[in-house]
């Protein structure tokens, strides 16, 4: 506390390792004829933060008053143990990453023409052609598959959350409002191929007889217009398996600060004039 207590300070740091963690066993060859997942107390994490908190109040006199509140947290966590299958690249490994991190593959841009992509490597999505995205071979063997994901964006939960606002009032007026925002934070549109086979088109256009959102319709690729960076590639009545995978082509920051709370008051002296209780509030 500092200056007579109007002004009060807490800050925590910790460091949180779990052990034991009963998870699904994914080393098992496919020679050892499971087909139930196993699974065992074969996970650890630790998890580390910080969270702090000011709050400040304070009567300048009989008809001024302030109060402020601002709060952070940051907080972190990444495997120490698990057992995953033995990837032959090191960048597939959930060990050392964050619980939610996703991973996806590196998406360059749009494919040109066909030309294009006779001299680009075979990507094993399906059927692709100009105007459908093209995916970076990340370890150089010729095919893009499911070997060329990798860890891409922040944790799908905020590392960072924080907020701060300010109530002051004079006299009979009162006003207040808060600010609430996360950063380092990402997350995957819906371009469609999630959510069950009863959910599984996303935002695409034209499935299950649907319209396009506006951002498609104005910014998609097509022949008139073959931007190989427009939002949307190549239209089509179903959505594409080459393009829906998971990738940066999708991901976007999850970041955000917003007006939570916005308020203005007068609470007259006169209320009972109007038939309220003294000390009524318009607001």
């Amino acid at each position: 506390g500092f200056f007579n207590e109007a002004l009060r300070i807490q800050a925590d740091f910790y460091t949180d390792t779990r052990s034991n963690i009963y998870m699904v066993r994914e080393n098992f060859p496919a020679t050892a004829g499971l087909e139930a997942p196993i699974s065992g107390n074969v996970g650890k994490v630790v998890s580390k933060g910080f969270e702090a908190s000011a709050d400040y109040q304070h009567s300048f006199n009989k008809d001024f008053w302030l109060s402020g509140r601002i709060n952070y947290t940051y907080a972190i966590n990444k495997y120490l143990e698990l057992d995953e299958k033995d990837y032959p690249d090191a960048y597939l490994k959930r060990l050392g990453h964050n619980i939610n991190q996703q991973w996806g593959l590196i998406a360059e841009r749009l494919f040109v023409d066909d030309k294009e992509i006779e001299n680009s490597p075979l990507q094993d999505f399906g059927r692709y052609m100009a105007g459908d995205i093209k995916y970076k071979d990340i370890n150089g063997d010729g095919v893009i598959n499911g070997n060329d994901r990798v860890p891409m964006g922040y944790p799908t939960i905020p590392e960072v959350q924080y907020g701060f606002g300010l109530s002051t009032g004079y006299k009979d007026f009162d006003f207040s409002f808060f600010l609430q925002g996360n950063a380092r934070a990402s997350f995957l549109i819906n371009a469609g191929g999630g959510g069950g086979p009863e959910n599984n088109e996303g935002i695409a256009p034209f499935a299950n007889r649907r319209n396009a959102l506006a951002i498609i319709a104005e910014d998609h690729w097509s022949e008139t217009n073959p931007n190989v960076h427009a939002f949307w590639p190549r239209l089509s009545t179903d959505p594409l398996d080459n393009n829906i995978q998971q990738s940066s082509w999708w991901l976007r920051d999850g970041s955000f600060l917003r007006l939570k709370s916005l308020e203005a008051g007068y609470s007259p002296k006169w209320a009972n004039r109007l038939g309220l209780k003294q000390g009524s509030r318009i607001y």
